[in-house]
């Protein structure tokens, strides 16, 4: 399947170089000589454990994604579940029965809200030991199992008991369990494999309408025992059957203007830059147009004013420039005699700047050495053109380049990595809840900032000079105007639900959102992308941005059937052919396991998809994801002039 960067392969599975269990190793080796001296053989053993993933749970460093998201409340109703998780091998790493047949060990279970006769019938995690895990309960129905090296019976669990009445319709069989998990990577135009790697697995059922669904991701390590079913061990429906619990979310199906793109199309917009509403007074109106927002102010004497303030993400392209070093942040106060107000915007950037670099006290101290040397070799170099003595390399080290963590430290601030959030965005007015806002980076700020940084050890005339000498013959220290830095920040729950976006900016205005001539445009480079809390992402481009596409991952492709409609009252799905690009082939009527609880019989799917495409060849999990994709929304954004 293409994208705009290549092609996005489904594999069957990736089978791990080594499977989970003890292994030995035995060297032997045998020395031969002459008549007189007997052969010897000498051997040595050796035992070594692979342990893979068993109990979980999972950390959020190990999933990529879910999808739905985590307490989304979208229409998904016709979505299949998955997750999607950054170990490509995981899925494959045990067995579901006694063998290795290249099945998944682990499924989704979806229980819906109205699944349970009772409340206390819904399945709770709660966390046990390994230890009791293994010793099980009356009633409480879990295979035996012998814990592997390294594994502990101390070691907390996480597991769910739910009634095989309510199981029994919704876990997948055996023949299922072969379209549950694919793998998937990224192609480049040369056909070679890019970027990472990552295993998804699907649900085989579809979420409640109107309702909550849960979402459990289980062991089933040899449980699968009998060549169709899940091996129930001899319960009836009353008794509870007990599964280790590796992951879990909750999500709705309530609301469609909760899904992503409705989101991203309803972003808070106006005005488009960070800015406070409008005032009538008009004076104070041209400051907050510019982005400024009243702040109190304590003075040094310990008097109490209100100042302005302004944050590096401004309305437009500042062109100021300013004669640095300089000795103390006050000289960069500036006082607005009309309202009667001081400018504190660059005075704070140079004091953060100066307080972030001698909180990281290791980098200050290297900075400060490095400085004394610089000064101490440009102080030798004017003596000897001033006494005109000539040049000797003996007596003069040269230059040193600017050590790679100083480097380092001066180009994060230039993207204004570690800025608290309060300097950015240092009022709600200017970045509301579900609101996106356009800027560009104020290089004067940013200049500012970074001469507090490098201002470590300034304290006499002489060492203002100093640093006036190394900064004229170093680059990094600084900024300027010549390089144009826009970018976007939003504050969105697209932001905590849909991990990993992706953000394109171009250099101009385009507003046909299904395609875009990359002839006509220039895709600018992504300097920064970073999330500053839990629902706020700022992207900063090199260049300026006027139109913003934002979209999912390839990874981000969810999978589902098409809903019934008055035209077509049954579930159904369209087809594709090989390479991605959607068909006229329908499969009408979807078939199930369960209909009235929409439990998808997956390999009689598979089985009609293969009627349907008999040129498609093998037909393995990696053609089923193919075919269940639903694709991948995008939003674009096109900058006002």
């Amino acid at each position: 399947m293409s994208n705009t960067t290549g092609t996005v392969k489904f594999i069957q599975f990736h089978q791990p170089p080594l499977e989970s269990g003890e292994y030995q190793i035995k060297i032997e080796q045998t020395i031969k000589s002459n008549d007189k001296i007997p052969s010897q053989t000498f051997t040595r053993e050796l035992t070594f454990a692979v342990t893979g993933e068993r109990f979980g749970p999972l950390s959020p460093e190990d999933i990529y994604a879910v999808f739905p998201p985590s307490d989304s409340l979208g229409e998904h109703s016709n979505v299949l579940p998955h997750i999607t998780v950054k170990r490509s091998t995981l899925p494959w790493e045990r067995y579901p029965g006694e063998n290795d047949q290249n099945l998944p060990w682990l499924v989704l279970l979806l229980f819906r809200e109205t699944d349970f006769e009772h409340e206390f019938d819904r399945p709770k995690p709660k966390s046990i030991t390994l230890q009791q895990l293994i010793a099980g309960e009356a009633n409480i129905k879990f295979p035996n199992i012998t814990l592997e090296v390294g594994q502990k019976g101390t070691e907390q669990v996480t597991v769910i008991d739910v009634k095989k009445k309510y199981l029994k319709d919704i876990l997948p069989t055996n023949a299922d369990l072969a379209y549950l998990a694919h793998v998937r990577k990224l192609e480049d135009a040369t056909r070679n494999f890019s970027g990472d790697e990552f295993a998804t697995i699907i649900c085989n059922r579809l979420p409640e309408p109107n309702g909550i669904s849960t979402v459990h991701l289980v062991s089933i390590e040899g449980r699968y025992i009998d060549a169709d079913n899940f091996d129930y061990m001899g319960a009836v429906d009353e008794d509870l059957i007990r599964f280790v619990s590796l992951a879990n979310w909750s999500f709705a199906c309530v609301d469609p203007e909760q899904s992503f793109s409705q989101l991203v199309q309803k972003l808070n917009r106006n005005p488009s830059f960070p800015r406070l509403p409008q005032t009538e007074n008009q004076e104070a109106e041209k400051f907050l147009a510019m982005g400024y927002i009243p702040l109190p102010h304590s003075l040094r004497q310990g008097s109490q004013t209100i100042s302005w303030y302004r944050s590096p993400l401004i309305p437009g392209m500042n062109e100021e420039t300013y004669n640095f070093p300089v000795k103390a942040s006050d000289e960069l106060l500036r006082y607005d005699s009309t309202l009667g107000l001081f400018d504190t915007s660059y005075a704070a950037a140079w004091q953060l700047g100066r307080m972030l670099t001698l909180q990281n006290q290791g980098l200050a101290i290297e900075l400060f050495n490095w400085k004394r040397e610089n000064a101490q070799n440009l102080k030798q170099l004017e003596d000897n053109v001033i006494n005109n003595l000539p040049l000797r390399s003996r007596q003069i080290r040269p230059a040193q380049s600017i050590p790679e963590k100083i480097e380092k430290w001066f180009k994060g601030l230039e993207l204004l990595q570690g800025i608290p959030f309060n300097y950015l965005v240092p009022d709600e007015g200017l970045l509301p809840i579900e609101s996106i806002r356009f800027f560009w980076v104020d290089s004067l700020w940013v200049d500012c900032l970074q001469d507090g940084a490098f201002s470590i050890g300034r304290v006499t005339e002489n060492s203002v000079e100093e640093d006036r000498k190394i900064r004229s013959t170093r680059r990094g220290f600084t900024r300027g105007i010549e390089q144009k830095i826009t970018g976007i920040i939003m504050r969105s729950q697209v932001v905590s639900g849909w991990p990993n976006l992706l953000i394109d900016g171009y250099d101009k205005a385009v507003a046909n959102v299904d395609s875009i001539d990359q002839t006509q445009v220039n895709l600018l480079s992504l300097l920064r992308m970073e999330k500053l809390a839990k629902d706020v992402l700022i992207c900063l481009f090199e260049g300026e941005v006027k139109t913003v596409d934002i979209h999912l991952q390839p990874e981000g492709m969810h999978f589902g059937l098409d809903a019934p409609t008055k035209q077509s009252p049954e579930w159904s799905k369209n087809l594709r052919n090989i390479n991605g690009e959607a068909t006229d082939i329908l499969i009408s009527p979807i078939p199930w396991n369960n209909e009235q609880k929409e439990v998808i019989n997956l390999e009689g799917l598979a089985t009609k998809i293969q009627e349907k495409l008999p040129d498609i060849g093998e037909f393995t999990s990696g053609q089923f994801a193919l075919q269940m994709i639903e694709g991948v929304q995008k939003v674009r954004f096109v900058i006002n002039e």
